[in-house]
């Protein structure tokens, strides 16, 4: 068989792997769980992608023994140079029949190759946060990403966080909330089986985990497509708060970016995305305070993508050892919103 590409998504909660043909069809698909090496940890980043490599190959009759030409990752937390060349060695060392090749980018980066190769914006919203510019030139610049402790604003952790803030300050009678708190109180006492605010401390301390503090916001939209206000409060400033991600990248965005026919291409990632109505009077709102001060920014497009990031990663991945791998751009992303200001 003719060389095999493989690339990794991996994301704050579940992942996912692909292989891919020398001509860029995609050949196999599978699910994994969270691979952030930071929640995780490094051994179980690296057993996760393995695991769903392996199955990948097996599930198109490849041998398992028999190493893939490249294993290009699209990973959350995948920044710091030091820490991804630290899986990579252990990637290697371990199990030397996976790749012959590997190469590590962030998931916004990873999704940015999965769309376009002219550059644009990408704002990730899943259980985490990230946004990057890439401009035509290949140069990059970065607001959030640092994680739930740092940032992740706009993220699902971020709206659940502050939904239950809110809640916990109403009771403690130490802000005054936008709207009344009933519903989303009933909403956290079910979802985290808790009777009362002490009930809350074991999922923030001992039992802390992220993907699940982050899930909470399921039932946060829930609640906003029901008319609930509170819910619906905090979805609109998860729009305002991922626009200025925009925003705080836009003077470096290269004149090329606004000149196209979608205006700039912003593209759009992660769960949270799915709640784009909830969130659009914030979002639209941001953008058009700020348009202003930018004299190309007449017009932009919010685009979603049709394939994993891993597809992005597996190009990337393929690139970095020399190998082209041809992608269809027309078909990886689809244009879900526009907007051209008057």
């Amino acid at each position: 068989m003719s060389a095999v590409y493989g690339g990794v998504e991996g994301g704050g909660s579940h992942s996912k792997a692909m292989l891919l043909s020398s001509t860029g069809d995609i050949i196999a698909e599978t699910d994994g769980p969270c691979t952030n090496h930071w929640l995780v940890g490094v051994d179980k980043c690296i057993d996760g992608i393995y695991d769903m490599v392996q199955k990948a190959k097996v599930s198109v009759g490849l041998d398992p023994d028999t190493p893939i030409h490249s294993l290009g990752m699209s990973l959350s937390g995948g920044e710091q140079k030091a820490a991804i060349q630290k899986l990579i060695d252990q990637m290697s060392e371990r199990y030397p029949k996976l790749s012959q090749s590997y190469y590590i980018t962030t998931d916004a980066i990873g999704a940015m190759a999965t769309a376009t190769d002219h550059g644009g914006i990408v704002v990730i919203s899943g259980t985490g946060s990230n946004c990057k510019l890439v401009n035509p030139d290949g140069t990059q610049v970065g607001c959030g990403g640092w994680g739930h402790m740092m940032g992740d604003e706009g993220s699902a952790f971020w709206i659940s966080h502050l939904a239950v803030k809110t809640v916990f300050d109403a009771k403690d009678n130490l802000a005054k909330p936008p709207h009344d708190i009933t519903y989303v109180e009933k909403a956290m006492d079910e979802y985290f089986q808790v009777s009362d605010l002490m009930g809350m401390l074991p999922h923030l301390y001992r039992n802390f985990q992220k993907s699940h503090f982050a899930g909470f916001c399921r039932k946060l939209a829930e609640g906003a497509n029901a008319g609930d206000a509170l819910c619906q409060y905090v979805f609109i400033q998860a729009g305002k708060i991922l626009a200025q991600h925009i925003v705080a990248v836009l003077p470096k965005a290269h004149q090329e970016l606004f000149s196209g026919e979608l205006g700039l291409p912003i593209l759009c990632e992660g769960s949270v995305w799915k709640s784009w109505e909830l969130m659009k009077d914030g979002f639209t709102q941001v953008l058009s305070q700020a348009q202003g001060a930018h004299r190309h920014f007449r017009k932009y497009s919010l685009l979603t993508l049709r394939h994993s990031s891993a597809l992005g990663g597996a190009k990337l991945g393929a690139q970095n050892a020399g190998a082209s791998v041809p992608v269809d751009y027309s078909s990886t992303a689809i244009v879900f919103f526009s907007h051209s200001f008057t």
